[in-house]
């Protein structure tokens, strides 16, 4: 780490050279004397970047530190803090103490500079570029907690600070989507190491502590917020590292700019005209100026501080206390120095800046809401619903009284309720929020049981066929507010309702002047101009802020909108009635369809693109609607035109795509993109001819929606969204050929949009399709593709959308979708054509994953017949066609078929693609677990240690598919008696788990069964029993009480039970479960006969012998049909009967079964056995050859882990 001085811009007069030089760093400063009027400028730099480098422009080499602030009129000494930044070193197991050791570093350098310089209290100014900014906020908590004597020198960096530019510094962490593109731009790669998206990632541990140490400092500083203006690209994949919302939060008295330039580009300045610089040196330059009288007034507080502070000290050593007083914190007694309550605040957007009215219900609202419950009182869980008309302010209402109240509540959340699939999916994502799982319930449960006071925003809860209850958590904690149009909602208020209608007059007239930007608006002249209009559009909010829109724009007066509004409403009413509308319909309508005329009036470019884009928008859902859509449509168009296929399909199909798992045969076709759409009915905008996408066109154009009013754009998520009611009648008053049309192009616009990149934000963007996917076909406008598909344009749009819905989990839909797609291509194709074959595997991945098994074997042995027949039994659609069968089989219980298959697609795929290929570490990895739920652990222990390192290599250690291979080769080692290792992976996978996917989550679930059989064999029976007793409800919860996991920690419980000589508990444990598997498997399936045999070892020590042989025959009849009669598990059962026969003087039905069974190699017992056996294992009675001794009977349960990972 070092500190160089770049610059100086103090005369030479006023400073004097010293000539410290740091060692081996040439690190030349000069001081400047402290008392001359002249300021330290420090710059930190970010992760992956280096002291001069980042803040050099790559082309230019220009070093602005250097080459341009020394013209500028700016009196300061220019100095670089340097650090190691890469992200292996920046970030660890304890990020936080890592930043913390860069921060007291910087601290320590910059006094020493100071003090050696002569220019202790200079004032300083600070430059940070992303995560330098973290570290100077770190720095100056940590020096303003230096106050004792022998540390108070450390004090003056926190006394001295000025102020701070932040330039894209993740004050609240970086999405998910966004952290590849962040490593890339700054270290070139995108790999990162999993500790660096913890500590980075949205509202982390890291950084909210260190933002907590650092806000009740933050008033005594000058703050400038920056944010990326321009995306960041990484391949295909483009967005922004750090959103605004992050860069540039809303602080009070703080300052807040875009800089047009990239993320890694935005401290890059070649000269006095590139974006941001001018912004940059003017924010300086004020500083500068400001700096030295406060400073000093400061200094001068801080030394009477300091002083006390001593005083105080040597008091208590008078007293003989013998306390030692810890740091504290200098600050002014007007400084407000309470730590933010709010933590978490999830709203779509934020209140209008015209918001205006509703006092009385405002005030109504808060006593009642924010009321104290008084101790004899009973808890209720606080519920207020606003209904009323479209339109009418209800969702406004909300955002301002959240505004207002935020820091009364630990956690503010919001659900959009306009259809039942929103409202789960945003519970979904506070349930992932809360680290219990990303599901619907998982998210209600997650506030049930919060203690901190939280407030829920059920907005737009319109539709009288939903019961809005079943989003309400559970219990009496919390508060939620509803809004709806269906006055029947005031049903789940508890402490009150109120409707919405029209505003107060005089509320009214205030709100349409503010829309219309007529500063004067308690000029009662004004306000009677405005009188009549405000009437005329009923007082209505959303009505009135239309016409502002309008009036705005001065295309008419207050006086003149009247006549056109007047004009347009004859036109409606008389053109195209509303079926069933009223006065207010017509009287919102008429506002929307002025704005609309003075748009199309304009006849140009702009004008016309923004009404194509209007129309488009009114057949997505109303929110969150991205600009990217039409980017990457007009991108993959492209794409498609240059790439048209000198390749074969089957190439394209498996070409090397780094990534694999459950989604594999959905998402490996690089093509996807290029599949044919009907793009001949397309606007002229996404027609665009040249080189780049024109991202300025389509910006002017939303850019003109939202100043009319139409749409409004969240910039905090660089989207857009529509009102409902505006949403509406953009669809309603298109003629029904003209609907029909637009939703087309709609649909084909999300189609085209759709391609196959495999970044996380490739894959968000995907998932944040869906809702758009919903709305263009779940209207009436899009029958045909609801009812049947026929042609290339609509077999296109179901592929694509059935894609995206598998990506997301909703298995339902995508199977309606697929199986319209395989009629099609059958009808069309015939049944061996390539493509229909390609489609019949998709629908076959589809029933696996929706447990219709039977469907699923049929469509893929039928899919692997004709791919062999068509292609050979070595093409790559053959061989994968043959891994998705087997591993069917597998989950079927057919494991001596799957054994065959997996063999035979593992060595194919080999050596066809390559033992590197992500299908071939598919395959791989099918094989060997099914080779160990055959017995063969030692080779299934090979086949896993080479594919983890492979995925390990190509996924990252943390990658769902790393870690499932992972703990399947921890069940093996516990196979094979190797307890350490299988226990140290299986505590990395659920830790992993547990911070990735949440505690609630299957996979972390399957993690912890796996773990308990790890305790139980190591003798820690209890333990286990605790680990699954404490999950018994999250698995009923979340997955069903006869689901395949419940049925897995069944048996583990019940394996636990028996570990502590509980062999009654274990008995009632396994009746149940194997009742439950006799109607849900069968009684052939391995999973029944396992626990069959669980049971007979159970009832051996329970002293019933008689019920044991029973079950026991069964087992050994049924495995050497289905197992065989040479594997470990019919083996040990053989020679558990063997003990038993001999226990009961039945040596001739012993010596047979002996006979029959010695050729397998097993030497069974001979004698006769104790007919008590205390706490054996079940192959106690059983000596077996070196060959066979390392298959336990253990191994085979796990059989179910991988059944209940595979099934959700």
């Amino acid at each position: 780490m070092s500190l160089k001085e770049i610059s100086s811009t103090v005369p030479s007069s006023e400073r004097h050279s010293v000539g410290v030089e740091y060692a081996k760093r040439c690190a030349h400063t000069q001081d400047c004397n402290q008392g001359a009027n002249g300021s330290s400028i420090v710059a930190v730099h970010g992760l992956g970047e280096e002291q001069t480098e980042a803040w050099t422009h790559p082309e230019s080499g220009i070093f602005w530190l250097r080459d341009l602030l020394p013209t500028a009129r700016l009196r300061a000494r220019v100095l670089t803090f340097g650090y190691q930044a890469d992200t292996s070193s920046f970030f660890g197991s304890a990020s936080s103490e890592r930043i913390l050791q860069r921060a007291i570093t910087l601290v320590a350098e910059l006094q020493t500079d100071r003090d050696l310089s002569n220019a202790a209290e200079r004032p300083i100014i600070f430059v940070c570029h992303g995560l330098g900014g973290i570290l100077v906020k770190r720095a100056l908590a940590y020096s303003a907690s230096q106050t004792s004597k022998k540390v108070e020198h450390l004090y003056s960096i926190f006394v001295s600070s000025y102020g701070i530019l932040f330039l894209g510094t993740p004050h609240n962490g970086i999405e998910n989507i966004s952290w590849q593109l962040m490593v890339h731009a700054t270290s070139g790669t995108a790999n990162a190491p999993t500790e660096l998206r913890t500590a980075m990632t949205k509202n982390s541990e890291t950084l909210q502590n260190i933002t907590d140490q650092f806000a009740p400092l933050a008033k005594r500083f000058h703050i400038y917020f920056f944010w990326e203006g321009l995306q960041t690209r990484v391949d295909s994949s483009t967005g922004f590292v750090v959103s605004e919302d992050s860069a540039a939060p809303i602080w009070d008295n703080t300052e807040r700019s875009g800089i047009h330039a990239t993320y890694s580009q935005m401290c890059k300045f070649e000269n006095i005209e590139s974006p941001g610089y001018k912004i940059v040196l003017s924010a300086m330059q004020r500083y500068a100026r400001g700096a030295p009288n406060i400073i000093e007034k400061r200094w001068d507080e801080a030394r009477k501080f300091l002083a006390k502070q001593r005083s105080n000290e040597a008091a208590e050593l008078l007293l003989g206390s013998g306390t030692q007083r810890d740091n504290h914190t200098f600050s002014n007694k007007n400084e407000d120095q309470t730590r933010p309550k709010n933590k978490h605040f999830r709203i779509p957007h934020g209140v209008s800046a015209i918001f205006t009215g509703r006092n009385d219900i405002t005030q109504d609202l808060q006593e009642k809401i924010l009321a104290s419950t008084a101790d004899d009182a009973p808890r209720q869980q606080k519920r207020f619903v606003c209904y009323g008309l479209g339109g009418s302010g209800k969702t406004q209402f909300c955002l301002k009284f959240i505004q207002d109240n935020r820091d009364r509540f630990w956690g503010i959340f919001w659900v959009d309720a306009s259809s039942v699939e929103n409202a789960e999916r945003a519970l979904s994502e506070i349930g992932q929020l809360g680290g219990m799982g990303e599901t619907c319930l998982a998210g209600m449960y997650w506030l049930t049981g919060l203690e901190m006071p939280w407030l829920l925003v059920i907005d737009n809860a319109d539709d009288p066929n939903v019961d809005y209850a079943r989003f309400f958590p559970a219990g009496d904690r919390g508060h939620i507010l509803v809004t709806s149009r269906n006055p029947d909602c005031r049903i789940h208020a508890t402490i009150g309702y109120y409707e919405f209608k029209e505003m107060d007059s005089e509320d009214a007239i205030t709100l349409l002047l503010k829309a219309a930007e007529i500063k004067e608006v308690t000029d009662r002249e004004n306000r009677d101009r405005a009188r009549p209009m405000a009437k005329a559009l009923g007082h209505l909010p959303l009505a009135l802020i239309q016409a502002g829109a309008s009036i705005r724009h001065n295309i008419c007066s207050l006086e003149d909108y009247l006549e056109i509004y007047s004009s347009r409403m004859s036109q409606i009413i008389s053109n195209q009635p509303v079926q069933g509308a009223d006065h207010y319909q017509y009287t919102i309508y008429t506002t929307w369809e002025v704005s609309f005329k003075m748009i199309e009036d304009q006849a140009s470019e702009v004008a016309m693109d923004a009404i194509h884009i209007l129309h488009i928008f009114a057949f997505l859902h109303f929110d969150q609607v991205s600009a990217t859509i039409f980017e990457k449509a007009w991108n993959n168009m492209q794409s498609s035109n240059k790439s048209e296929s000198s390749q074969s399909v089957a190439h394209r199909l498996f070409a090397s795509f780094p990534f694999s798992g459950a989604f594999a045969t959905m998402f490996k076709r690089p093509y996807a993109s290029n599949i044919s759409c009907d793009t001949s009915e397309l606007p002229p905008l996404l027609l665009q001819k040249g080189a780049r996408w024109d991202r300025y066109r389509v910006r002017n154009a939303l850019a003109m929606l939202a100043s009319y009013s139409l749409i409004f754009k969240d910039t905090a998520k660089e989207s857009y969204s529509m009102h409902p009611m505006v949403h509406f009648w953009a669809r309603d008053r298109l003629a029904p050929h003209d609907q029909q049309k637009w939703s087309g192009i709609a649909a084909t616009t999300l189609a085209l949009s759709i391609a196959t990149g495999f970044m996380a934000s490739d894959q968000y963007y995907r998932r944040s399709l869906i809702p758009h996917i919903d709305s263009c076909l779940h209207g009436e406008h899009t029958k045909p593709l609801q009812d049947h598909i026929a042609g290339p344009d609509q077999v296109t749009k179901a592929i694509k959308f059935a894609m995206v819905y598998s990506e997301g989990g909703r298995w339902d839909e995508a199977r309606d979708l697929q199986e319209k797609v395989v009629s099609a291509r059958t009808t069309r194709l015939g049944p061996e054509h390539l493509e229909t074959i390609k489609a019949m595997a998709d629908l076959g991945r589809i029933y696996w994953n929706l447990s219709r098994l039977d469907k699923a074997l049929k469509l893929q042995r039928d899919a692997m017949t004709i791919s062999s027949k068509t292609l050979g039994d070595e093409d790559p659609i053959t061989l994968k066609a043959m891994d998705n069968l087997g591993s069917t089989y597998w989950i079927c219980g057919r494991r001596i078929d799957a054994e065959t298959l997996g063999k035979k697609s593992m060595h194919g795929m080999k050596k066809v693609l390559g033992p590197a290929h992500p299908d071939t570490l598919m395959a791989m990895h099918n094989y060997a677990r099914t080779l160990h739920h055959c017995g063969k652990s030692k080779e299934a222990q090979m086949i896993q240690t080479e594919v983890l390192r492979g995925r390990a290599k190509m996924l990252g250690a943390d990658h769902p598919d790393t870690l499932m291979t992972m703990a399947d080769l921890a069940v093996s080692y516990h196979a094979l008696e190797q307890l350490p290792e299988a226990e140290k992976l299986l505590v990395n996978v659920l830790e992993a788990r547990k911070r990735i996917l949440g505690q609630e989550h299957a996979y972390t679930l399957w993690a912890i069964n796996d773990l308990s059989k790890i305790y139980c064999a190591q003798g820690y029976a209890e333990k286990a029993e605790e680990m699954l007793v404490n999950i018994l409800e999250i698995v009923v919860r979340t997955l069903g009480k006869e689901h395949i996991g419940m049925t897995m920690t069944m048996h583990n419980l019940a394996r636990a039970y028996g570990g502590q000589d509980r062999w009654a508990d274990a008995e009632a444990v396994l009746v149940d479960l194997i009742e439950i598997q006799n109607r849900k498997l069968s009684p052939q399936h391995p999973d029944t006969l396992i626990a069959t045999a669980e049971l007979a070892r159970v009832y051996e020590h329970l002293e019933r012998p008689d019920e044991a042989k029973k079950l026991l025959l069964k087992f050994i009849t049924i495995m050497k049909e289905v197992m065989g009669e040479n594997h470990p598990r019919t083996l040990a059962a053989v020679g558990r009967l063997v003990t038993i026969y001999q226990a009961q003087g039945q040596e001739a039905e012993a010596e047979e079964l002996r006979i029959e069974f010695s050729t397998l190699g097993a030497i069974l017992p001979r004698g006769r056995s104790p007919k008590k056996k205390n706490r054996r294992s079940i192959f106690a009675s059983l000596k077996m050859t070196p060959e066979v001794a390392s298959k336990k009977d253990e191994a085979e349960s796990q059989r179910g882990r991988i059944l209940f990972r595979k099934t959700v």
